[in-house]
């Protein structure tokens, strides 16, 4: 399995993923929509998507939103999106695209931050450090 930043180039992939994840959440399917999204996110920037294949087959996402805390006095990288396809669910994909995701996190000094509290049992054992912080759940900090 390859996880890399994502690219303009998988906007197919990913638009078909994050269909299927807002499909899974209760929203109709809008691939139009989601193309948008996307590919908006993509060409300004404004997101980082990380993208789990194998052999060229999409099989999850993770997506962080760059910002700033005041509260903190740190920037941060907010996460409310990780999306497994469901024929790949329970491999451990999830807990690998976050790992990918703190670890460049730590690589650069910035706070991991999830809006809501997790209550998926598969991902809780791969967020660490996890501190209730102003309604902010820390899943990572600098060391």
């Amino acid at each position: 399995m390859q996880i890399r930043l994502a690219s303009e180039l998988d906007l197919d992939v990913l638009v078909t993923l994050f269909d299927d994840y807002r499909q899974s959440l209760g929203f109709d399917a809008e691939p139009q929509k989601c193309r948008h999204f996307v590919a908006t996110r993509l060409a300004e920037n404004d997101s980082m998507i990380f993208v789990a294949l194998e052999d060229d087959r999409p099989l999850g996402f993770v997506q962080l939103y760059p910002s700033y805390s005041s509260l903190l006095l740190k920037p941060v990288w907010y996460f409310d999106d990780v999306f497994v396809a469901d024929e790949f669910r329970g491999k451990g994909i999830a807990t690998a695209l976050i790992n990918k995701a703190k670890s460049l996190a730590q690589g650069t000094e910035v706070l991991f931050v999830k809006r809501t509290q997790v209550v998926n049992d598969e991902l809780v054992p791969s967020l660490t450090n996890i501190t209730d912080t102003e309604g902010l759940y820390l899943y990572h900090c600098e060391p």
